[in-house]
């Protein structure tokens, strides 16, 4: 990318995206009693996640080392069709997983987060000059 506002904002999104299904699956291995197969299986999603986390921030500081000028992060919104690429792909994971498995509860989350996001974006763009017509396209 070489839009630095836009590459700082897809890294720190992905990082907030995993800190948080990082965070529900902790909390869901912390109600789980120490011989539960599950506490495995979330040990090791989590494990998975964390290294995922660890290079984004690796990549973040990668990206931010050279001094640069500029609003902050959240005044650059994603594009629409983005967030809606990320909720559909969270949806087909969530429809591959199995019930009550890790990988469903990633999903979830993901599903939530998109769902969330969707609508701040959808929100801003409609009181904003030209409305939803930057998102419909007429």
């Amino acid at each position: 990318m070489s839009d630095l506002p836009t590459a700082i904002r897809a890294v720190s999104d992905a990082l907030l995206r995993e800190l948080d299904v990082l965070e529900a699956l902790e909390e869901e291995k912390r109600t789980l009693a120490l011989g539960n197969p599950r506490v495995a299986e979330l040990s090791a999603r989590i494990e998975e996640i964390a290294v995922r986390i660890l290079a984004a921030t690796a990549e973040q500081r990668a990206i931010t080392e050279e001094p640069s000028e500029g609003p902050p992060i959240e005044d650059h919104p994603r594009a629409v069709a983005l967030i809606l690429t990320e909720w559909r792909d969270a949806e087909r994971l969530r429809a591959a997983a199995a019930p009550g498995s890790a990988a469903a509860l990633e999903a979830d989350v993901r599903i939530r987060r998109a769902r969330d996001e969707y609508q701040r974006a959808f929100e801003a763009t409609r009181q904003r000059p030209g409305g939803l017509d930057d998102v419909t396209g007429a």
